[in-house]
């Protein structure tokens, strides 16, 4: 009898060691934690590939939150557990750092494009000025790329381009 306990007693000792050592399984937290951000990083990629402008600092504070959430359940969990984790975190600058290139594009192209139409503006505005009407499609053809261009894309300008848009464009309609 005495043998048997004590034969149960290693052999529950052996398993509890085995197990205790033993890395840690995904939890439930743990899954839905990573699964929150993993939709969350998700959005914000395909929202980049729609439209780079966004507010990042809204969206850096939602990520953090979440990160937070899958640091306190991955507290304990071995290295390889945190893989998805790290991967997760690098498609988020990946997708930050092409919004920001998206938007300097952005911001480039429009700059150039209301460059052209100042230019044309300059050149022409006493010619313009004389004409019984003066309407947009005055525009030269050198200058009627951009002014399209800005017309489509009007409601997407920074405020300084914006500006500089409507004071041309107000001029235009007399």
């Amino acid at each position: 009898m005495e043998r048997t306990k004590a034969i149960l007693l290693g052999m529950g000792m052996g398993l509890f060691l085995v197990v205790s050592c033993e890395p840690k399984g995904n939890t439930e937290e743990q899954t839905e934690s990573i699964k929150n951000l993993e939709s969350f990083v998700d959005s914000v990629e395909i929202a980049v590939e729609r439209d780079a402008n966004h507010n990042w600092t809204m969206l850096d504070r939602r990520y953090n939150q979440l990160v937070s959430n899958v640091e306190m359940a991955y507290t304990d969990a071995s290295e390889e557990a945190k893989e998805d984790w790290r991967e997760l975190e690098r498609e988020y600058e990946e997708a930050k750092m092409e919004a920001k290139n998206k938007t300097d594009k952005w911001e480039a192209d429009a700059e150039m494009h209301m460059t052209n139409v100042e230019t044309w503006w300059e050149q022409n505005t006493s010619k313009a000025k004389k004409g019984a009407k003066t309407t947009a499609d005055d525009i030269e053809e050198g200058a009627k790329e951009s002014w399209d261009w800005l017309e489509k894309n009007a409601d997407k300008l920074g405020s300084e381009i914006q500006t500089r848009y409507q004071k041309i464009k107000l001029d235009l309609q007399g």
